[in-house]
């Protein structure tokens, strides 16, 4: 019987103890404080330091890789418009030409064989016009025939269209046509000039005296470098940082050019199925005194800036990461008080460079809230010693 009651005894002192300590535990956890005290001497040995978010830019900018291409309106690929042999050769690759200046020669019997027909052409538009004027005054005379009439000015009108016809082909090659409207005078050319079609430089100039050129046949080719455009490869991931008319730095990575600054012209709608990538075009002028040529490597800095957008932004080690979450520690504390009580706050990120990050607080915050600018993996270390010291 004693040793029962002894027993029983025990087992309410175990219950007691046990109760008691389950409430000392919520005490302790419901005492557990959100923010730590920490000394300023404690903070300079930790080396950790505060200041105010600043308002400032975050400039996000792309690198990307690219080549010099050029301008579809100021490159050309010269050919003639009819068959010949190459007589003569005014330039050479390199040179500097302007617009209509001449590039060579070609003499050409085709050239010969148009004109001829041309002017047997027009020498049959002449008749033609004689016989419908005959016919019209016979018909006005009521000795004529219309269908007479009607068959002159049939023939009248083909054999015009056929003289305007020949005219426009001679226009092509640089004959007047004018100048062989009379037969005595008319003085046929046996050659044709070819004639560059824009300002440039001549780049390529594959063909030599006494070659035979068909229609075909690649003569010259001529480049304008005054202003050029960029052919830059962006990546899926980094295309909602390129827009239309942004401002894009170019570097030229194997020439000690100075940078220039162009614009994005056009981006591509299409993902390359090689390379996966977008193609962005970027209009630039080249540096003074600098030979860019298209098939040059560059390298391009889209600067993503808007200058009339600021945020709050925090050194890139004032951030701490866990997993998919970010904080920073924070103190609404005056500095050089002596002591700070400094918080663990949740925050959002947006646009971010090399040194600084945009932060966005979730919650409404102090306004005389300063952030720890580094170190912040030692004050997350501190925090949970205070926590498990409970």
């Amino acid at each position: 019987m004693k040793n029962i009651v002894l027993i029983y005894i025990l087992t309410i002192i175990v219950c007691l103890s046990s109760c008691g300590g389950e409430e000392k535990a919520k005490e302790n956890t419901s005492k557990t404080p959100d923010f730590l005290e920490l000394s300023e001497s404690q903070l300079a040995t930790l080396n950790i330091k505060f200041g105010k978010p600043e308002k400032k830019q975050i400039v996000q900018n792309v690198y990307l890789n690219g080549k010099v291409k050029s301008l579809p309106n100021l490159s050309a690929t010269v050919s003639s418009n009819i068959e010949g042999k190459v007589d003569r050769i005014f330039v050479v690759e390199g040179s500097i030409v302007k617009k209509g200046a001449p590039l060579m020669t070609l003499t050409s019997m085709p050239l010969i064989e148009l004109q001829n027909e041309y002017l047997s052409a027009k020498s049959e538009s002449d008749f033609a016009t004689i016989e419908l004027d005959r016919q019209k005054e016979l018909v006005r005379n009521n000795v004529g025939a219309l269908v007479d009439l009607q068959t002159a000015e049939a023939k009248y009108k083909a054999t015009l269209s056929r003289v305007k016809s020949l005219g426009a082909k001679l226009e092509l090659l640089g004959i007047n046509a004018n100048n062989l409207q009379d037969p005595k005078t008319a003085k046929v050319s046996n050659a044709v000039t070819i004639t560059s079609p824009i300002d440039g430089y001549v780049i390529k100039l594959p063909v030599s005296v006494g070659v035979l050129a068909s229609e075909q046949t690649v003569l010259a080719e001529l480049v304008n470098v005054n202003e050029l455009h960029a052919e830059i490869y962006v990546y899926d991931k980094e295309i909602d940082l390129v827009k239309d008319g942004q401002s894009v730095q170019i570097d030229f990575v194997n020439h000690s050019f100075k940078s220039v600054v162009g614009r994005v012209q056009s981006i591509s709608r299409s993902i390359d199925p090689e390379t996966k990538a977008i193609e962005v075009h970027v209009t630039f002028n080249p540096p003074d005194n600098a030979l860019v040529l298209p098939g040059m490597s560059v390298r391009a800095i889209v600067l993503n800036k808007d200058e009339d957008v600021t945020a709050h932004a925090v050194p890139l080690a004032a951030v701490l990461q866990e997993e998919d979450n970010y904080y920073v520690f924070g103190t609404d504390s005056e500095i050089g008080s002596g002591k700070l009580r400094i918080k663990k706050y949740k925050v959002n990120l947006g646009d971010k460079d090399e040194s600084f990050t945009e932060i966005v607080f979730p919650n409404e915050v102090p306004t005389n809230l300063s952030i720890a600018q580094n170190n912040v993996a030692a004050l997350e270390m501190q925090r949970k010693q205070l926590i498990g010291g409970l």
